[in-house]
């Protein structure tokens, strides 16, 4: 007598729930060794550069293979996705109601308050220049694209020019002073880590192109 097909003594329903509980273990099981991988990465990057860091010790410090440790990305990848991490952890902690767009209204005039929009993640870049200017040179090279960079473009951009309505502008006129500023701004970063600015600078140069903006603009 044959065997019996599993479906014959589970119930297509508990199988079907079965397979799926088995995909999503191996889901939080791949994705926690990517946490540690990454906890592993972002710590050596710190403590030594992110050049001195090589893989082999990236796998040593996680408890991982070398081979565990290039499934989650190369040494350049590692680094753009720690930097997202940090990045979205600042993005979401500005969206809260205490800390959001809406509580910073107060500002006196557009350039200031454009520039405590961009403020936090100026701050973010400096805690560590030198792993900034890793991070702005790989997307550069394309090799890496980074999904949280570009949403963080679109939303400054957003609130860029909420700011310029706020202090006047037409609807079309902001957007296009928006997306100017935000222009200006990822040029004043690079330059910035390029280390032609220091953080105070950049800040500087970034509300006197919004000034120049609202001037254009007739306001």
């Amino acid at each position: 007598m044959g065997e019996l097909p599993l479906s014959a003594i589970i119930p297509g329903d508990k199988l079907a729930n079965m397979f799926s509980e088995r995909v999503h273990s191996r889901q939080a099981q791949r994705q926690a060794t990517q946490r540690v991988v990454l906890d592993a990465a972002e710590a050596l990057f710190h403590a030594q550069g992110f050049k001195a860091t090589t893989v082999r010790q990236i796998a040593s410090r996680a408890g991982v293979s070398i081979g565990t440790v290039m499934a989650a990305g190369d040494k350049d990848r590692l680094l753009v996705s720690v930097m997202d991490q940090r990045i979205e952890l600042m993005h979401q902690a500005r969206m809260l109601p205490e800390t959001g767009f809406l509580a910073m209204k107060a500002g006196n005039n557009a350039p200031e308050m454009v520039a405590a929009l961009a403020h936090p993640f100026l701050a973010l870049f400096a805690e560590d220049l030198d792993l900034a200017r890793e991070y702005g040179a790989i997307l550069i090279k394309g090799r890496h694209n980074s999904a949280v960079f570009g949403a963080l473009a679109f939303q400054l951009t957003a609130e860029f020019e909420q700011a310029f309505k706020l202090f006047g502008l037409p609807r079309e006129a902001a957007h296009r002073a928006a997306t100017t500023a935000h222009l200006s701004y990822l040029g004043i970063l690079l330059a910035w880590a390029g280390g032609a600015y220091d953080q105070q600078s950049a800040l500087h140069q970034l509300k006197e192109t919004v000034g120049a903006l609202m001037g254009a603009e007739g306001k």
